[in-house]
């Protein structure tokens, strides 16, 4: 049975709504079961896209790259910047460089500092969440429409973490969905980003939060919290048992 709604929801899954209208979308969303079917299909939709126009750079190409360049490379300054200081046939040749590098998987470093700093900024900023909701009906088409990708979204409150929403962030260059997990006065994150080959870090502390990293077909995952070891080993097996 359709829903009389579906072009506001639409319209709302594809980021179109704004304060109020947004807010009143997302409670019908949450109690419509047509609704709901119409965002599985969605996020569905996002996910098939994603996948048929990702693209890997072959191993030969990054390897004869990262030969010429002796290292990794860093997070580039933006395009404005070089856009102002060079032009013509050097913005070229720079932009040129640049596509090839960027075609290179971060390193293992940059991948825990950058997801250390992107958790440490959302709560400096009190931005952890940018939709709240506990329903993944209402969570993965938002993730879909607004990171680009969905990755699989769960409630875990029986376990003991509760899904409180999700959020956009960065992770390293790429678009990443953050799930946001609460555990007692602990909050837990949740990154997802598509792979990008890159070798992925060993589970450690950085600047105090627990972190630990690992792949699932065509996307790497990262939790990142400071609560408790034990804790935290039980909130990653939950993670990695997830499916599609």
């Amino acid at each position: 049975m359709s829903c009389d709604q579906e072009l506001t929801t639409q319209s709302y899954l594809d980021g179109e709504l704004q304060g109020v209208a947004a807010a009143q979308a997302e409670r019908h969303l949450q109690t419509c079961a047509s609704c709901q079917a119409l965002a599985a299909g969605t996020a569905d939709l996002s996910d098939a896209l994603r996948k048929a126009s990702r693209y890997r750079a072959p191993d030969a190409l990054r390897a004869r790259i990262v030969s010429r360049f002796g290292r990794e490379p860093v997070r580039l300054p933006t395009r404005n910047f070089w856009l102002g200081a060079f032009s013509g046939a050097t913005v070229s040749a720079l932009a040129a460089g640049f596509a090839l590098l960027a075609l290179l998987p971060p390193s293992a470093a940059t991948l825990t500092q950058s997801v250390a700093d992107a958790h440490a900024r959302a709560l400096l900023n009190g931005q952890t969440i940018m939709v709240a909701s506990s329903n993944h009906h209402t969570v993965k088409p938002w993730l879909a429409a607004h990171a680009a990708i969905s990755p699989p979204v769960a409630d875990f409150s029986a376990q003991g973490f509760a899904l409180a929403g999700g959020r956009m962030d960065e992770v390293a260059g790429s678009r990443a969905a953050v799930m946001v997990y609460r555990h007692g006065n602990h909050q837990l994150e949740l990154f997802a980003w598509p792979d990008r080959g890159a070798k992925l870090p060993q589970p450690g502390m950085t600047h105090g939060f627990r972190t630990g990293f690992w792949k699932s077909g065509d996307l790497d995952f990262a939790a990142i919290s400071d609560v408790d070891k034990d804790a935290f080993q039980k909130f990653i097996a939950l993670a990695q048992a997830q499916r599609e």
